[in-house]
């Protein structure tokens, strides 16, 4: 798709930073055109730095490589990695190895481009640290690891790589300018296809994902120089992330919101995510209870996850829900063909915990006439002549103890949603083995209401596939989330001792912004991403602990921010590098946490 050049000059009427990005472009494409030597052509790829100027270098690259390499098989290349899912991570990719291979062609008859280069990677590096968590992984870890690698050795230093399959990938993808753009081609697709399983064919593009490069493409000023399509770039900065939605973007409160607007969003949330887990009265009574600051312009919204039949035309609506059907289906698939792996980690994990729960039974609290005073029980004696008011403790090796397993569903998960799925249904059938209450939750952020969503209730043990309906889209306010999940879990205790296992990236971020307070110390208001987000989260995980529930963390392959896990959890998280790991990771874990109950 190319950006239409006939609504262009009444876009800059309706709005100037639209002739701002305009010019940017007109720009970019003159350093493209200037570098090939040809002007007849429309670049499909243009660079920008993160404040949206023209990044000089990349653009001369592109434009050489156009004169180079841009061979009808390349073009064929790009067009099919335009329609699949992982198409930012094989646009960097492949113009990693062009990078090289161009500037190794060019710098003999161009020496300047050493200077520029050089130029080029300190920059880069320099405006580094200005990116959050959520940004570098809106952008690609792979890609970004693999850049930034680059940059140091065109400064003279060591890669920093530490992974051996990045160290790997630098080493496959890095290709002297003697390459043809046949070899280029190959070796791509090669390592494409044993590193990603690449399979040269288009994807089909669902909503979901969609409404993924919405959040990444709103992040996309923050990220130092990157190689964009060119119809990606015009992108309002109010849009939203959330799915088929328009909001206030990363602006805050919206003050001017309507009450017409509002019924709509929610109408939207409830018709994607089922039915409210509560009548109306008690929903706007748990909003004002719980929506209190930093979350004063945020709502909750709670979903048993029941779909009630559509009443609405609205297309995005429906796009939605088709594609959370196609979602689902995707997860069944995935466990059923790995159904060895996850089905020989339940019986690891239940026997793990089976066997924790005999080698340190937890203590069973019984009332009784004599033992420690349990002032909650004082009301029994003085209205029901109950002088049965302390506690005394009773070794039990049946558990007495429940398990609320809290998933992350923001886009950051886009990329193992049927991963994910299915290691909850691993845990949760596991403790159901053991007799141990399990609840499964679910959070993520869109049009201003953070979702709870409700797959698998205490007391319920025959609704494990309700997992399958898992999906990830828009963002996630851990802070309210937690805060909204403990109050579901005061609500309904179902064992005097309560675990939360939450598989979380550690890396909270939402598009309301932070109200300021003096009260708080916040003179202005603040993104909720970065420092000030994960302080937040770390509050809420202090307020669970300090309410007798052990928490633990685990955290998905390369995703995830340790450091900003550790601020949050300590040492209570793990991570899980492959799905083979879980039984062990997480009974390592459980494990831990028995012991500290018994």
């Amino acid at each position: 798709m190319k950006y239409n050049k006939n609504k262009e000059f009444s876009e800059i009427k309706k709005n100037p930073s639209q002739g701002k990005r305009i010019s940017a472009v007109r720009r970019a494409e003159n350093m493209v055109w200037t570098a090939a030597g040809v002007y007849d052509f429309e670049p499909q790829f243009l660079s920008f730095w993160q404040d949206g100027t023209p990044d000089f270098y990349t653009n001369s690259i592109i434009g050489y490589a156009h004169k180079w390499y841009f061979t009808t098989a390349m073009q064929t290349l790009f067009s099919t990695i335009n329609d699949s899912l992982h198409r930012d991570l094989y646009d960097g990719l492949l113009w990693f190895v062009l990078e090289n291979c161009t500037f190794e062609r060019e710098v003999s008859a161009r020496p300047a481009l050493n200077e520029m280069r050089y130029s080029y990677a300190k920059k880069f590096l320099d405006q580094e640290s200005s990116r959050s968590r959520q940004q570098w992984m809106a952008q690609n870890s792979t890609v970004y690891a693999l850049q930034a690698a680059r940059c140091h050795t065109i400064l003279g230093q060591d890669t920093g790589l530490v992974s051996t399959k990045e160290k790997k990938l630098f080493n496959e993808l890095t290709l002297s300018g003697s390459a043809t753009d046949q070899e280029i081609i190959h070796r791509v697709t090669s390592v494409f296809q044993q590193y990603f399983h690449y399979s040269g064919q288009p994807d089909r593009l669902t909503f979901l994902y969609r409404c993924s490069m919405r959040l990444k493409r709103k992040l996309l000023n923050h990220f130092p120089s990157r190689i964009v399509r060119n119809d990606r770039l015009f992108v309002e900065s109010g849009s939203s992330s959330a799915p088929g939605g328009k909001g206030t973007g990363r602006t805050g409160p919206d003050f001017n919101r309507t009450a017409d607007a509002s019924e709509k969003d929610y109408e939207y949330i409830r018709q994607c995510f089922g039915r409210p887990l509560y009548p109306k009265e008690k929903e706007c009574r748990l909003n004002t209870a719980l929506c209190t600051w930093p979350h004063d312009h945020s709502h909750l919204y709670y979903a048993d996850g029941i779909s009630e039949t559509c009443t609405r035309t609205d297309a995005s609506i429906l796009q939605a829900r088709k594609d959370i059907d196609h979602q689902e289906k995707r997860n069944q698939i995935h466990f059923d063909e790995h159904q060895f792996i996850y089905r020989s980690s339940i019986c690891k994990l239940s026997e793990q915990i089976q066997n924790a729960i005999l080698v340190s039974p937890v203590p069973l609290p019984i009332r009784g006439r004599s033992g420690q005073l349990a002032t909650s029980e004082i009301w029994r004696g003085l209205f029901l002549h109950d002088d049965r008011i302390f506690y005394t403790k009773m070794e039990e090796e049946q558990p007495s103890f429940s398990v609320d397993l809290v998933l992350d569903a923001s886009a950051s998960c886009m990329d193992y949603q049927e991963t994910l799925a299915a290691q909850s249904y691993v845990i949760a059938q596991s403790l159901q083995k053991c007799r141990i209450p399990v609840q499964v939750t679910s959070f993520s952020s869109l049009r201003s209401y953070t979702v709870i969503h409700r797959f698998i209730r205490y007391n319920e043990t025959d609704k494990n596939t309700n997992l399958f309906r898992y999906f990830a889209a828009g963002w996630n306010r851990d802070g309210l989330a937690l805060r909204a999940i403990h109050q579901l879990m005061e609500e309904e205790p179902a064992a005097p001792n309560r675990i939360a296992i939450i598989f979380t990236d550690a890396s909270p971020n939402d598009d309301r912004k932070i109200p300021a307070s003096l009260e708080h110390g916040f003179a202005l208001s603040r993104d909720y991403s970065g420092n000030a987000a994960v302080k937040d989260v770390a509050t809420e995980v202090r307020a669970l602990k300090k309410d007798g529930i052990q928490v633990m963390a685990i955290l998905n392959g390369n995703f995830g921010d340790t450091k900003a896990a550790r601020e949050i959890f300590g040492k209570d998280f793990t991570r899980i590098e492959r799905p083979a790991q879980l039984a062990s990771a997480v009974g390592r874990l459980l494990i831990s946490k028995i012991q500290q109950l018994s």
